[in-house]
Formats: structure tokens, C-alpha cells, sequence
């Protein structure tokens, strides 16, 4: 199979919650990114991947991790990703150094910090590259 380029982006996140705004305690728990192949994102605005903290409770969907990043995040596969996870985990695993990166940071990241990596990370593009599969 021929090979192509994907780009994931982050869509949504969740952070803890604190009435009184940004903490010391603030931090970043997960996020999910859409993917877009040949110009066209899969399955229209549909999360294709959802990475969580190491401390995060996976249920539902979440318990069957598709992959470990280094950095200890877990990452879990939607929509049209986990009708092919084969295919799914090669686009990932072509990214997977900056996943890394930024979920390491992510794990420490606390309060202002948070806020930053929060920003950087909404504003990034992950470019990939994995089979020709959706065409």
C-alpha cells in the first residue's frame, strides 16, 4: 500500500476544573485530535484519537489503549481510526516523538504553565505520514 501524508490536529480537551480560574494545580488531563487525509478530514469534524495523563481513569472507550507514548499518555483511537487500527497506529507512530514531547511537558505543567501548553498545543499541526488506506 502506497504511503500518504496525515494531518492530526488537537479538537477538544479537558482540564481540571477550579472556580476561582487558573491554579497552581491547573493542568491539562487529555485531548482529542481530528485527522485529515488528502485534504479532507475523516469523518468530518469527528475526533479520530483521544490521548489522556497516565493518572487519568480509562473507561468506556478509553480501556482499550491502542498505544503508550513514552511520556506515560495513553492514547485511544475513534471514529474511522479504530475501524483501522493497523493503519491508525502507523499514521501515530509517525508522530510519536512530538506526541511525546509535548505530553511530557503536559505531565508537568502546572498553573500559567499550563495555560502556555494549552496554547501551543491548540495551535500546532502534527504531520504524519501512514498507508494510503481512506482515499
Amino acid at each position: 500500500m502506497n504511503s500518504t501524508q496525515y494531518v492530526l490536529r488537537p479538537k477538544s480537551g479537558c482540564w481540571n476544573n477550579h472556580p476561582d480560574g487558573i491554579t497552581t494545580e491547573y493542568r491539562l488531563l487529555r485531548f482529542d485530535m481530528t485527522a485529515e487525509c488528502h485534504g479532507n478530514q475523516l469523518g468530518g469534524h469527528n475526533i479520530q484519537v483521544v490521548l489522556g495523563a497516565p493518572d487519568q481513569l480509562r473507561v468506556g472507550l478509553d480501556e482499550d489503549v491502542a498505544m503508550w507514548l513514552a511520556s506515560g499518555w495513553w492514547v485511544t483511537l475513534r471514529n474511522h481510526f479504530a475501524l483501522a487500527p493497523e493503519v491508525a497506529l502507523e499514521v501515530l507512530e509517525s508522530i510519536a516523538d512530538a506526541l511525546t514531547a509535548i505530553t511530557a511537558d503536559a505531565t508537568t505543567a502546572r498553573g500559567m504553565k499550563t495555560e502556555v501548553l494549552t496554547r501551543e498545543l491548540f495551535s500546532a499541526t502534527f504531520d504524519a505520514t501512514g498507508p494510503d488506506y481512506w482515499r
